[in-house]
């Protein structure tokens, strides 16, 4: 519901709100995009762009705890070596809260810049928490997000170990991920359960996480009417799936990136196409039952864009929402990265599809289809237009002044693309050339502390720090990896990836 005295009030007092926020030294978000995104937003225009850091705790692999699962970056804390109280008051969270008071972006938060930016709203996270805008005293957190595992049982061609255990054992060659998420966590979460509004679980596939299971009957023991939301493969169902949509408050996704069989089944690899669209149906008949949202989660790439009016006419035969998530990484799958030519064409092509707008979810879908035409738009007419890998992160910018200007090193583009089995076959060459360090540190004991010490960065980066670790002196190497904590070496990776 749109509270009109807030949109009044917001309107009123925008440029004072901005110029505080330069004067405080914070680089708010450009006022008239800022305008145009208060109009999109469905429950009317905020003071604040996001409220994820007064209201959410994104609790993800390894035991990091983040705001939400886009920012990556700015590391809230870890279980179990945080308690939850610990972390939602830590100076993290602080900061990153005094951040988004003052809508700089910066700490963080560069994947909804970028799309921001770009003047596509239409699947910015932010908007669904917008209902919470009244909570900003950030006493107790009211949504819980939860990625304790990436057990899955699909390799799409998109994705990564880090978010699948099946990519991890057959595509990377690595040992499962270590589970830090136990029976005391969820003791923990017991005393919040009561007072949350929201929870949400991702994976890896949900449907196959054991621990997910013990969450929910503490739910439905303790907060039964909790709004739930998980989103899944769709490649499972059974009794005890249909029975835990069934009994508690879900909003479902399920991810499908093509409508046509042979695209369904090579992109989203272990998937049977005609056991996905029975699920859908399955899934929509519980939400329809309940009046519950399913949504379709498509994600575009170079292979499958034709696919997507196909899959919103999917959508609206299931009575579902269409979710248009733009792929940017890595980048040979992202639409961003091809010729300015070929958009035009996909453009064209899009021009010519023809949707019903008669119901509520069609007209939603219909708008979701044409912000993808305002993003080709946006790179067609702009052949300087960022890219993704532009926003980088960097948790104190350096400030330039007159007499000192801020100077970047020069990136070497020979430090990227060093994925795991390049890095692999590099390190048995220099410990067969230097058999004594082992002595310092053995092969095996240094892969294992240094994929812990990549686990929380983006498959992207990843490549960007094996490059560096390749192009230094080996004995550096090992000197630091077998000194230094994984906290310490993370840190190090941090600082080479801000002058990259």
């Amino acid at each position: 519901m749109i509270d009109f005295f807030e949109a009044i009030k917001t309107t009123f007092q925008a440029n004072r709100k901005y110029n505080d926020s330069v004067e405080k030294g914070f680089h708010p978000l450009d006022q008239k995009l800022y305008k145009k995104y208060n109009k999109f937003r469905p429950d009317g225009a905020k003071p604040i762009f996001c409220y994820l850091p007064f209201s959410s705790l994104t609790f993800s692999f390894n035991g990091s705890v983040h705001v939400c699962g886009y920012n990556r970056d700015v590391l809230l804390g870890r279980y179990p070596e945080n308690s939850i109280d610990e972390i939602w008051q830590g100076q993290e969270a602080k900061k990153l809260r005094e951040y988004m008071y003052n809508n700089d972006l910066d700490y963080g938060c560069r994947h909804c810049k970028f799309f921001f930016e770009k003047g596509k709203f239409s699947n910015l996270r932010p908007l669904v928490f917008d209902k919470y805008y009244q909570n900003t005293e950030a006493s107790f957190p009211t949504v819980f997000e939860f990625e304790l595992s990436n057990e899955c049982n699909l390799e799409c061609q998109m994705c990564s170990g880090e978010v699948s255990s099946s990519i991890r054992k057959n595509r990377d060659k690595l040992p499962p991920l270590n589970n830090l998420y136990d029976d005391a966590f969820v003791d923990q979460l017991a005393a919040y359960i009561p007072f949350l509004r929201e929870a949400k679980f991702y994976g890896g596939e949900p449907f196959l996480i054991p621990i997910y299971y013990k969450i929910w009957d503490k739910v439905k023991e303790l907060n039964p009417n909790l709004e739930l939301f998980t989103i899944t493969n769709g490649t499972h169902w059974n009794s005890k799936i249909e029975k835990i949509v069934t009994e508690l408050n879900f909003d479902l996704a399920v991810s499908i990136d093509a409508f046509d069989k042979e695209k369904v089944e090579r992109i989203r690899k272990n998937v049977v196409y005609e056991k996905l669209l029975d699920n859908i149906r399955r899934f929509s008949k519980i939400c329809t039952q309940k009046g519950k949202h399913l949504s379709l989660s498509f994600t575009v790439q170079k292979d499958n864009w034709e696919q997507l009016p196909l899959v919103i006419n999917l959508c609206n035969d299931v009575n579902a929402f269409i979710y248009v998530s733009y792929l940017e990484r890595p980048i040979k799958f992202s639409i961003a990265d091809l010729p300015k030519d070929e958009l035009k064409k996909i453009r064209t092509y899009m021009e010519k599809v023809s949707l019903p707008r008669l119901s509520s979810k069609e007209r939603h879908n219909y708008k979701c289809f044409e912000d993808f035409k305002n993003y080709l738009d946006r790179y067609i007419a702009n052949h300087d237009e960022k890219k993704y890998h532009d926003y980088e992160f960097n948790a104190n910018p350096p400030v330039a002044t007159d007499d000192k200007p801020v100077n970047r090193a020069p990136v070497n583009p020979q430090i990227y693309l060093r994925d795991q089995q390049e890095l692999l076959t590099y390190l048995s060459e220099e410990y067969g050339r230097h058999p004594e360090w082992s002595a310092k540190m053995d092969q095996a004991a240094l892969l294992e502390k240094l994929n812990e010490t990549l686990s929380d960065f983006a498959e992207e980066d990843r490549k960007v720090l094996r490059g560096y670790m390749m192009q230094t002196k080996f004995d550096t190497v090992i000197d630091n990896i077998s000194s230094l904590s994984v906290e310490n070496l993370k840190k190090q990776c941090r600082v080479s990836l801000q002058i990259s």
